[in-house]
């Protein structure tokens, strides 16, 4: 009886810093509005390469969405850019949405020592975020590619106060 507990207890030590590391070091959740865009994004229709029309048009593939609102479980994190809702989750496996549609749009996540790495594609248009907290500021270096084009912005947020 005593070794059967002894397994567990070395079994249950194993486990729990394992599952602890996979979830990050940080926590991304909270209401962020923009702070600062570099290099600026031009305006204009347009004007910064796989956002579709509007520069700032609200949505997972925006040069610069202005404001986000992040939450984070253990398992995913969501990030709602205007109407649009993404959900990551953060084994890096793939979540689409509609399921089964060729033009779903497609997401998973992956950490990187502090770092919250998000991919996003749907149709031909793909999109890095990697995520990252510094002084009470969310950093979002966002790499764009669509139709042939690419841009990378670093975008910094401040948290939203009520």
């Amino acid at each position: 009886m005593k070794k059967r507990v002894i397994l567990w207890l070395v079994a249950l030590a194993l486990i729990v810093p394992a599952g602890v590391w996979a979830q990050g070091n940080a926590s991304v959740s909270g209401t962020w509005k923009l702070d600062k865009v570099e290099p600026p994004v031009p305006a204009g229709r347009g004007g910064g390469r796989g956002g579709g029309g509007n520069t700032y048009e609200e949505n997972v593939f925006s040069p610069a969405p202005t404001s986000l609102v992040i939450t984070q479980t253990p398992t995913e994190v969501t990030v709602q850019t205007g109407s649009t809702k993404a959900v990551y989750k953060l084994d890096n496996s793939v979540n689409a949405v509609p399921a089964g549609d060729v033009n779903a749009l497609k997401t998973w996540a992956h950490w990187e020592g502090a770092k919250l790495h998000l991919h996003q594609k749907q149709g031909m248009s793909f999109s890095r975020d990697i995520l990252s907290i510094s002084g009470g500021a969310l950093t979002v270096q966002k790499d764009l590619e669509s139709g042939g084009g690419s841009t990378t912005r670093m975008l910094t947020y401040g948290k939203a106060t009520s």
